[in-house]
């Protein structure tokens, strides 16, 4: 069975745009924070494949390894990180963005995500319901990957204490 995902989430962060860039230049870290994430394996420059584990419920027997490929360009003067399927590598096609945009104190972070999961393994009995289980449990997965991203964020130092530390105060 085919599943399509879809997922659109924004939230603020306590540092610069530029600070958000920064952190999405270190692409095996940024995505390291993905959870359920069991391998991460590069195809090339700014190419990986996902490995996850298993997602879905052994309970109602819809449980799924999703892998997929996918590029990434980094768009600093937009604000934007951005990936892109890598055709025939795994089980799925998955594409999506980060936009960074100034705000306040701070900047807003929007991720949007979608695609299409391949031959996930389904109940007869589970088809009308399967989608939108599974497209729930990518969405915590998301949520929990933004509240991760955020995390790190806010450990980041500020422009203002980088200042300071090199000044020696």
């Amino acid at each position: 069975m085919k599943v399509h995902l879809s997922i659109e989430r924004s939230l603020p962060v306590p540092v610069a745009s530029v600070q958000v860039i920064a952190l999405f230049t270190d692409l095996e870290t940024t995505i390291g924070r993905f959870p359920k994430l069991k391998k991460l394996s590069r195809l090339g420059p700014d190419r990986y494949r996902w490995d996850m584990d298993i997602i879905g419920s052994r309970i109602a027997n819809i449980a799924h390894c999703v892998s997929y490929g996918a590029e990434y360009r980094i768009d600093a003067a937009a604000g934007e990180l951005s990936w892109t399927p890598v055709r025939d590598v795994g089980n799925a096609h998955i594409e999506g963005r980060f936009r960074v945009r100034e705000s306040g104190a701070g900047s807003v972070l929007s991720f949007a995500v979608r695609g299409e999961l391949h031959d996930v393994p389904v109940p007869l009995v589970y088809r009308l319901v399967a989608p939108a289980f599974i497209q729930g449990k990518f969405t915590a997965l998301v949520d929990r990957f933004l509240e991760r991203t955020a995390e790190a964020l806010a450990e980041m130092p500020t422009e203002k204490k980088i200042s300071r530390r090199k000044a020696g105060v």
